[in-house]
């Protein structure tokens, strides 16, 4: 059985180890999963489209509020936020569990290593540093950084 984009999802949140996930966080480590090892997630991947900040699929936030709905997420917002933030559940952690079992090595290991890149550079940096790789997702841009 292969992995579906909802489970990369998870897996993804999970990989921050209980730490919260931003919206830019999210989606720029789906994004680079897909880019860096598209054999392994497969043709039925996220799509994603040069937007205001770069590489965005909205299906992603979708698909994170359905893991919310499902108790395997929690979305927070922290005060004074725009934005929400994603954490792992502990429903989400044994259901992250499972999908290891059957997840490549190669993509586990690729997940762990680009959450933690991410969540350890500012929304600016973040940008910039896929803007560098991948200058192409550079065209609708509102970013100015």
């Amino acid at each position: 059985m292969s992995l579906g984009r909802r489970d990369w999802t998870l897996l993804t949140i999970a990989a921050a180890e209980g730490a919260p996930v931003t919206p830019v966080q999210l989606q720029k480590s789906l994004f680079l999963l897909g880019q860096e090892l598209p054999n392994i997630v497969g043709p039925r991947y996220y799509a994603f489209e040069a937007y205001n900040y770069g590489p965005f699929d909205a299906a992603v936030y979708r698909d994170a509020e359905n893991l919310a709905v499902q108790g395997l997420v929690d979305i927070e917002r922290p005060e004074g936020a725009r934005y929400n933030q994603y954490r792992i559940s502990a429903d989400g952690r044994a259901k992250a569990e499972e999908l290891r079992q059957q997840a490549p090595q190669q993509a586990l290991k690729y997940l762990a290593t680009v959450v933690q890149w991410a969540r350890g550079l500012s929304f600016p940096e973040l940008v910039r540093a896929i803007y560098a790789k991948y200058p192409q997702y550079r065209v609708n841009s509102v970013f100015s950084g």
